[in-house]
């Protein structure tokens, strides 16, 4: 019997070959398309990948909204308020799939905030209407935790599902959706990225055929020079705004930014949210005792409306996040499962 053949160890060439198909131009393209690898399902589990294929569903809930005092010192109100309910949308991801990623995860569903179609409607709008099609930069601000990445990844869906190409980055990684295809690339080496940096280069198309490209820089990310396309900037707060304008403006002589701010959350929002994060399903989940919304409007006050403060202290203090027990003596802890990285 003949001995086995010595297996032949591959060359510096095919290495590096093998190695470019798995980094391709500084990071990697999916999608698709005359690339000689596609890696999609490494990304299964990302809400890219949702938005990618269509993935992404649309639900809506309603809660009876709470009652605001009218009483003063002079007259007192002895009618009760007319019981009214508010209607909330929610994107939601596939199982396994969570919104954000391993440092900040918010779960399957994301709960739609009143004012972010707003948003969505005066950006592009204000930007398609510029004859010359010039470049627009936005800058969100607010306090930590009020939301701004939520916003970000409302963004980042609607847009696409629009016709827009789309990038959002933070100080790691930098993703993006370019004519249906995935790119993902480190943040500091955009340069060596062909696609996303040819994407983020190019001025806003005057095109009626073709809309531009969007770049959404979060987390405190900021666009670099060299940039044309539509910025959003979600990561700037009250103390740094005038810093990262400046950045933008000076240092990387780009337009300078419009700010609007990301307002704080209402109690009615909060609840809303406690419903959405604790919950597969926010249309199934039980409606709050009276016990548990007193304890809601104890902590809307004692964090200032922070619903990140606010959902943190409900996961850890009520069992499974639905307040089966005391809310004065903790009995158990239960904290929900880290998802895997986007």
């Amino acid at each position: 019997m003949a001995p086995p053949k010595k297996q032949k160890m591959p060359s510096m060439k095919e290495l590096q070959d093998l190695l470019a198909t798995l980094d391709a131009e500084g990071g990697l393209a999916i999608g698709g398309g005359d690339e000689p690898a596609n890696l999609d399902d490494l990304y299964e589990d990302s809400y890219f990948h949702a938005i990618l294929h269509n993935n992404v569903k649309q639900d809506s809930f309603s809660i009876p909204s709470t009652p605001t005092s009218t009483s003063d010192d002079t007259t007192t109100t002895t009618t009760p308020p007319t019981p009214t309910t508010l209607t909330f949308e929610t994107l939601i991801l596939p199982q396994e799939c969570a919104w954000g990623d391993d440092h900040e995860s918010l779960g399957r569903q994301l709960l739609v905030r009143p004012g972010y179609q707003s948003v969505l409607s005066a950006i592009t709008s204000a930007s398609s209407s510029s004859s010359t099609s010039q470049q627009t930069i936005y800058m969100a601000t607010g306090g930590s935790g009020i939301g701004k990445s939520s916003l970000a990844y409302f963004l980042v869906h609607k847009l696409h599902v629009a016709g827009h190409n789309v990038v959002i980055s933070d100080p790691m990684f930098t993703n993006a959706l370019l004519d249906n295809q995935y790119y993902s690339s480190y943040s500091p080496h955009l340069e060596e990225h062909l696609s996303i940096h040819t994407a983020i280069s190019a001025p806003p198309s005057s095109s009626k055929t073709k809309k531009p490209t969007w770049w959404i820089c979060d987390d405190g990310f900021l666009p670099i020079k060299g940039t044309n396309c539509h910025v959003i900037v979600t990561g700037s707060t009250a103390t740094t705004a005038d810093r990262d304008t400046d950045t933008i403006r000076k240092k990387n002589k780009l337009v300078q930014p419009v700010q609007f701010q990301v307002p704080k959350w209402s109690l009615d929002e909060i609840k809303a949210g406690l419903l959405v994060s604790l919950s597969s399903t926010s249309k199934d989940s039980p409606p709050m005792t009276k016990e548990q919304e007193a304890v809601i409007e104890s902590l809307f006050k004692k964090f200032k409306g922070n619903p990140k403060k606010t959902f943190a202290w409900v996961k850890e203090n009520w069992t499974g996040g639905r307040g089966e027990e005391s809310t004065t003596t903790k009995t158990s802890k239960s904290k929900s499962n880290k998802p895997k990285r986007s």
